[in-house]
């Protein structure tokens, strides 16, 4: 039997998988079965050890270890895939590393080859890889100063599954950068529900204004230093209950910060959601360990 497209909707199932963090070191001795993965329509031919695959997706799991024929063959065959994206897959299951290098073309980000490494990492329930993924494209937006082009947004709204986290960074890259003259003089068109999406995100409050920031208790001592919400305007009384970013000095009131909600200012500035509440934004942990060290409280006492 060959398995195409079988994607598992989420939650995963989380049988023989563990959210345990994964070692090469510890973990090869287990490492007895190879599995054969032949990919794309002519059926290109991958070795991987089983033991790898089943740890980080159920999907390998109920193919390898479960009541169908490739159970007993230990072959799997996905000939709807892209060979050279199954590639960086299988170097990411052996190194649990993404070379930035690989996602660049003739000097310039190649987006593509990151969206389709998340679609890929998505029908295989790569849950991991899909969150190094998001990762990758933030650092790449942010170290490049770039965003994605039109055949990108194509790509994220046809191959990608509607509610997938990716969206929402890409949406937010476009939010907070510079990006009105790009949108309205690129020669290509962009996708219009990717156009659709930005506008009504750009019209509505949401959770990405506060969580972009790196909030700490804050408190005005007196009314010469005091400053005014930068939600709802309210100006702070000495003493009143607040947080105050440790790197632009905006200020949310308590009230704000128990709603969750502020109209993001889509300024440029040090305070981007997808440097500050990267891992609350964008990241799923369904089948892995949460990433406490991208992971930044809002602060409010």
């Amino acid at each position: 039997m060959t398995l195409g497209f079988m994607p598992l909707p989420p939650p995963y199932s989380q049988a023989g998988t563990s959210s345990q963090r994964f070692s090469l070191v510890t973990n090869f001795k287990t490492f007895t079965t190879m599995a054969e993965i032949f990919v794309g329509p002519k059926e290109t031919r991958f070795l991987v050890h089983r033991e790898l695959l089943t740890h980080h997706s159920p999907f390998f799991t109920a193919a390898l270890n479960g009541s169908f024929a490739e159970s007993i063959s230990q072959t799997v065959k996905l000939p709807a895939e892209n060979p050279a994206i199954f590639e960086l897959c299988v170097a990411w299951l052996y190194t649990s590393q993404l070379d930035p290098l690989v996602f660049f073309k003739d000097g310039k980000p190649a987006y593509y080859t990151l969206l389709n490494l998340y679609a890929l990492a998505d029908r295989l329930a790569l849950e991991a890889l899909r969150n190094q993924t998001i990762d990758q494209i933030s650092d790449l937006a942010e170290q490049t100063n770039s965003v994605l082009t039109p055949s990108d947004t194509r790509i994220l709204y046809e191959e990608i599954r509607d509610n997938a986290p990716l969206r929402a960074l890409v949406i937010d890259l476009f939010a907070f950068k510079k990006t009105d003259k790009l949108l309205a003089e690129h020669p290509d068109d962009w996708h219009p529900l990717f156009l659709r999406d930005l506008a009504v995100y750009l019209k509505r409050p949401g959770t990405a204004a506060l969580l972009r920031h790196s909030l700490q208790p804050w408190r005005p001592v007196s009314w010469q230093v005091t400053k005014a919400c930068d939600e709802c305007s309210r100006v702070l009384e000495p003493g009143a209950r607040a947080s105050a970013c440790v790197s632009c000095a905006k200020v949310y009131c308590l009230r704000c910060l128990q709603r969750g909600e502020g109209r993001a200012g889509f300024e440029t500035g040090t305070c981007r959601p997808w440097k500050g509440g990267r891992c609350r934004l964008y990241h799923e942990h369904r089948e892995t360990e949460a990433c406490q060290d991208l992971v930044m409280g809002r602060g409010g006492e």
